[in-house]
């Protein structure tokens, strides 16, 4: 169950980890397209999923997933520095794949749509 105030938590720390990854000196933040596009926060504050959207191949979003999940600690610490909160939770890097399933089931419909006989 999602609280108001979890739902603005999320949000401040999803502003604040785009804020600081885009200050790491690594090459695949800087020649990559990638957003964050969800934090998903415990309750207890113990973990936040992060949710990344990539652009690019297979190959390059597991570069990227892995580098930020590499940086977790440090990333984690700028965090803490940023946020007002008392606890600071551990966080995950995950791949949001939602676009790319939405662009399957898309093609599924319009598969299923060609195979329907016409209405009269």
């Amino acid at each position: 169950m999602t609280t108001k105030r979890m739902s603005r938590v999320d949000s401040e720390m999803q502003k604040a980890l785009s804020q600081i990854i885009s200050k790491f000196d690594d090459s695949i933040f800087s020649t990559t397209i990638f957003s964050i596009t969800k934090v998903d926060a415990y309750a207890d504050f113990s973990m936040a999923k992060i949710y990344v959207s990539v652009f690019g191949d297979d190959e390059k979003k597991k570069i990227l997933i892995d580098k930020l999940n590499d940086n977790k600690k440090a990333i984690r610490f700028e965090l803490a520095h940023s946020m007002r909160f008392k606890k600071v939770p551990d966080v995950l890097f995950v791949l949001d794949d939602t676009e790319e399933k939405a662009e399957k089931l898309n093609e599924l419909f319009k598969q299923i749509e060609g195979e329907l006989p016409d209405e009269e």
